[in-house]
């Protein structure tokens, strides 16, 4: 786990002035700034960390988040529009449902994200960008370094948004970044 989390940082964070690059997400500062809500759609361990995204995002971006599970967002029939920033987290980048959520939200207008650890998918071939975990496959049944992975992608994503929409005090910031990068090494 410490190293999938060195790995989702790598290369995104600047520790001399805290600025966070997340070029691979292909939105620009005007469109994040201009998001008036959010929601963040995903299965299973992925949905558990969407849920942690939500209070990271609601308290450094100032946000407000709404968290689904994949298999009943197209059936709730939500209420999208190009102001809406919508987040899909999947390990894999093929689950069918998440899919299936994305291509609706998408259809309705919303902006569209993705948190994948796979290259290539088709998740992060159907966004407007992706947030890549780096967490390298997982080997056994529970899904310790995804889940991981994706709360840092999270966090860098809500401290991006938080730095672009000036929510975020520079002190904050400071000392966020320097907890994320003060990971164990086993």
């Amino acid at each position: 786990q410490p190293r999938a989390v060195r790995d989702t940082l790598l290369g995104r964070v600047s520790l001399e002035d805290q600025a966070i690059h997340l070029e691979e997400i292909a939105l620009s500062d005007d469109a994040l700034r201009h998001a008036d809500r959010m929601q963040i759609v995903a299965c299973g361990t992925s949905w558990h960390a969407g849920h942690v995204g939500k209070f990271l995002i609601e308290r450094l971006a100032k946000i407000p988040v709404e968290v689904d599970y994949a298999s009943e967002y197209r059936y709730r029939k939500p209420m999208l529009d190009d102001r809406c920033l919508a987040v899909f987290i999947s390990q894999s980048g093929e689950t069918a449902d998440t899919l299936a959520a994305e291509r609706e939200s998408r259809a309705q207008g919303a902006k569209a994200i993705a948190i994948c650890n796979v290259r290539g998918s088709m998740l992060t071939r159907e966004c407007d960008g992706t947030i890549y975990t780096h967490a390298g496959p997982e080997i056994g049944v529970a899904s310790t370094k995804a889940f991981t992975s994706q709360i840092v992608a999270l966090a860098l994503l809500a401290l991006k948004l938080g730095r672009v929409r000036g929510t975020i005090a520079d002190a904050e910031m400071a000392q966020i970044i320097r907890d994320l990068y003060h990971i164990p090494a086993q």
